[in-house]
């Protein structure tokens, strides 16, 4: 790592970077890109970025947060210099080492032991370097005896352990982080997180994508939402993921009143839907150990004859925590007809650890014993916050005693 770099300098300027796709290629078009003069952007040509300014000084960790196709990668390869701008500039000081795609670098017929001085040279590391911190890459790594077999042979976690150790090894001045941190199982990524930690202190710089919230807002000092290609909030983690939160939930709301049904089901049209507090106000943030409800409103389009309503709760990736429904609950419900408005509401208890989650309500026909989904409600994201920190996903609210005896 570069030491002449005074603390608070700024080893990444960006200013009014934008990026730009064709939309066709023509012959034309492709002898025009191979002229000295930037190729102008047609009206239907895509931009994957337009005017992106920031700063990230060192010592820094910077995080980008966005739906998929907002722009993060193509910002990342551009700051790691492996892309040039369509327009705007990028300085950077110091060394840099990219981690954006898994096994990059790496040669699949090659050993972990040979793919380490394969990789850290491209890093800019010399053999003399490398062979002398292999030990404590490998110990990082963590793959045993696998580090003397091809790589090819390697899970994607193995990868990102061995890419990952390799990385950090080469004591870069900015460390950019895309996403691979989370193909690794929990162990690996709360070691991972530590390194971050320590190599901030050490006055490394880092930027870092990634769909763990959670994660966000404990590492980054900063953070930036993107959204197609244009930066829409840039500040303190928690704020800018509450603006990202908030988009979620209304593009999952866009369709608004009257919508057309699920094209999945085609039961009902949604009219509202909502988590809200126990004074039926409307909430997005959602405090541990309190009582919420999730209400929707539907109209129906047409009969069912014995109407099954569900609530689902997943993390942002994905992972099942809770499901119900008022099959399982043992509810009888009356059969709705054509042009009924029904509202349906969960009520609970938070008992969760602080994190981002995404809330699902639905409806189900009972044919025959059998449930068939009709139709469902835009799922709602929210966030669960406390003031005593706990970690993963249910929150037993464990009270500890500790006696002397």
């Amino acid at each position: 790592m570069s030491s002449d770099l005074p603390a608070g300098e700024n080893l990444i300027q960006v200013r009014g970077v934008g990026k730009w796709f064709p939309a066709r290629l023509t012959r034309g078009r492709l002898l025009r890109m191979l002229w000295p003069t930037p190729l102008a952007a047609q009206a239907d040509d895509f931009w994957a970025l337009r005017d992106i300014s920031l700063d990230l000084p060192r010592g820094r960790v910077l995080g980008l947060v966005g739906r998929n196709g907002s722009g993060k990668s193509t910002l990342l390869q551009i700051i790691a210099g492996l892309m040039a701008p369509s327009t705007g500039e990028v300085q950077r000081r110091g060394t840099v080492t990219p981690l954006l795609e898994l096994g990059a670098g790496f040669n699949p017929e090659f050993t972990g032991r040979e793919n380490i001085l394969l990789s850290g040279q491209i890093y800019g590391q010399s053999s003399d370097q490398l062979t002398e911190r292999m030990e404590a890459i490998c110990e990082f790594a963590a793959i045993g005896e696998y580090i003397d077999h091809p790589v090819k042979t390697y899970s994607s976690g193995m990868f990102a352990r061995l890419a990952f150790a390799v990385a950090i090894e080469t004591k870069p001045d900015l460390l950019i982080v895309d996403e691979i941190l989370a193909v690794g199982d929990v162990g690996f990524q709360a070691r991972c997180h530590e390194r971050i930690e320590d190599m901030r202190e050490q006055g490394v710089s880092i930027l870092y994508v990634s769909h763990d919230l959670n994660a966000m807002q404990t590492l980054c000092d900063e953070a930036i939402l993107l959204e197609k290609g244009h930066m829409l909030a840039h500040g303190e983690p928690r704020k800018v993921i509450d603006v990202y939160l908030q988009r979620l939930t209304m593009a999952g709301r866009e369709k608004g009143p009257g919508a057309e049904p699920a094209p999945r089901g085609g039961a009902f049209a949604v009219e509202s839907s909502e988590l809200v507090d126990p004074a039926g106000q409307p909430v997005q943030t959602l405090r541990v150990g309190q009582r919420y409800a999730a209400r929707a409103t539907v109209r129906y389009l047409r009969a069912v004859e014995s109407p099954i309503y569900s609530m689902h709760l997943r993390t942002l990736l994905g992972l099942a925590i809770y499901d119900q429904n008022t099959m399982f609950t043992g509810q009888r419900t009356k059969p709705v007809q054509a042009g009924d408005r029904v509202t349906f509401a969960f009520t609970f208890q938070l008992h969760l650890c602080p994190g981002s989650f995404r809330l699902g309500l639905g409806v189900a026909d009972l044919v025959e014993g059998v449930a068939h989904p009709v139709g469902g409600v835009p799922t709602i994201a929210f966030d669960a916050v406390s003031d005593k920190p706990a970690y993963g996903l249910a929150n037993l609210q464990a009270e500890i005693q500790v006696d002397h005896v």
